[in-house]
């Protein structure tokens, strides 16, 4: 039987609300990693098909390219919170080393930086291609006045011809996504900071501001 308790100061239940905040975002960050990773193997395996096709002069299916395309700038994108939040990005520290012998919160400066770096990448490639979504849907204006959108050049099934900014939006999603969430990171991070010294001012236990799964398990093990 498990007991809730009440938090014992207003940082521990705003703690706890960062906590559950951070969490959610995390799920849906996981979900979508599942998914991404999932479209970029059943890729794998439809370029390979096509191929041993090729060589047995078997039947292949077309726009393998543009498909191909599609799938790598949702996968490839969408999947960027993912591997930013889970630490599966590929981060090469050149100086890292150096900077913790000059001093320890060097390396926590390098840390921010780095984080603030892609978050500044993310938002200004976002911004850029949300201004081409927007342009690509209204290319030019007809005789009768309407927006006529920018078509690609190369039909994707059968006789259909999809417009540029339906895979232009895909992309700004993704990145517009990436700059959220490191934006947000770095605020949690300062909000933790503050309400953990808020609370140690009032006197709480800074065991306190873990979360409440932790605190459980903490508990079920001393019994």
């Amino acid at each position: 039987m498990t007991t809730q308790t009440t938090p014992s100061t207003p940082a521990v239940a705003i703690m706890q609300l960062v906590h559950k905040i951070d969490h959610g975002l995390d799920y849906i960050y996981r979900i979508f990693g599942y998914i991404c990773g999932t479209l970029l193997l059943l890729l794998g395996i439809y370029i390979t098909y096509q191929v041993i096709m090729r060589k047995l002069g078997g039947p292949v299916l077309g726009n393998q390219e543009l498909i191909g395309g599609y799938i790598l700038a949702f996968a490839g994108t969408w999947a960027f919170s993912y591997s930013l939040r889970t630490g599966s990005h590929v981060r090469i520290d050149v100086l890292l080393p150096l900077f913790s012998r000059i001093h320890p919160y060097m390396r926590s400066a390098a840390d921010w930086l780095a984080l603030g770096s892609v978050g500044f990448f993310g938002l200004i490639t976002a911004i850029k291609t949300w201004e081409e979504v927007a342009e690509s849907r209204c290319i030019r204006t007809n005789q009768a006045g309407e927006c006529e959108p920018a078509l690609a050049n190369t039909y994707l099934i059968g006789n259909f011809l999809p417009e540029l900014w339906m895979f232009q939006l895909i992309v700004a999603i993704g990145f517009t996504m990436l700059a959220f969430t490191s934006f947000q990171w770095m605020l949690s991070m300062i909000v933790r900071g503050l309400l953990e010294i808020w609370h140690k001012s009032s006197g709480g236990d800074v065991a306190e501001l873990a979360p409440v799964s932790e605190i459980a398990q903490e508990g079920g093990s001393a019994v």
